[in-house]
């Protein structure tokens, strides 16, 4: 039996529809290839992206300037307003004679000294030291959203521990850190945040007459110390409590 003409024909168009239709398959493969690549690129950058942010680290100060830009949130104090209120507060307790504000790279720079601090060979805070910080706690270091770094560093004069203290201060190095760490405990305890508080000990290392370059230079010997402790008044500047208000 033959095969007639129609037929041929009806073979024919079906071959030119399968090859026609493998053609359009053939045409979305190659389409859809390059979308896979790009889907394969992105999901790397986004891991890329996500492995950055991990890594980074998160500066509260930065944080806490843009969320001022963003909403309503009050305006950190610059570095001279806060001077300024330091020194309001030395005008108010009437201790200009026992304290003073400057500046140095770190911030802001408030020193209290020694005889309104504590008494000599102990870390009990004065009446007088509670004053000014419970004003500088109230005015300078519980604004919202300030977390700027406050520093309080403790530093003595070069006079020897005495005997009957070495057991609790074998020197001027436990002495003073434990001081600072006596303020530090004592502005928690007035409601400053123990996060933006630090405590270091300087002993007799940092006279107050030397600049922070100066001490930073590796300079300060011993024979430097004891230029800057020969006299009583050089004794009483030394020793000191320092508040630093710095920007991190």
């Amino acid at each position: 039996m033959g095969i007639n003409k129609k037929d041929i024909l009806k073979m024919m168009n079906k071959n030119e529809l399968e090859q026609f239709e493998d053609e359009i398959r053939g045409s979305i493969k190659e389409e859809q290839s390059w979308m896979m690549t790009y889907a394969d690129m992105m999901t790397l950058l986004f891991a890329f992206f996500v492995l950055l942010f991990s890594l980074s680290t998160i500066d509260p100060v930065k944080v806490s300037k843009m969320q001022d830009g963003m909403g309503d949130q009050p305006e950190l104090k610059s570095f001279n307003e806060v001077s300024k209120e330091f020194q309001e507060i030395i005008e108010e307790l009437n201790i200009e004679d026992k304290a003073k504000v400057s500046h140095d790279p770190r911030g802001v720079i408030f020193d209290i000294d020694g005889d309104i601090c504590f008494k000599s060979g102990s870390t009990i805070l004065h009446d007088d030291l509670k004053k000014v910080l419970e004003l500088a706690s109230e005015q300078v270091f519980t604004q919202q959203n300030d977390y700027r770094l406050i520093t309080i560093e403790g530093h003595t004069d070069s006079q020897p521990i005495p005997k009957a203290l070495q057991k609790v201060f074998p020197t001027n190095w436990e002495l003073s850190a434990a001081r600072a760490s006596k303020v530090v405990n004592y502005l928690i305890d007035i409601g400053v945040k123990s996060g933006k508080l630090q405590a270091s000990g300087y002993a007799d290392r940092w006279p107050a007459n030397l600049s922070w370059y100066e001490v930073r230079s590796g300079k300060v010997d011993d024979s430097v110390i004891r230029e800057n402790n020969k006299t009583v008044e050089q004794q009483r500047l030394n020793r000191r409590i320092r508040i630093v208000f710095s920007e991190n």
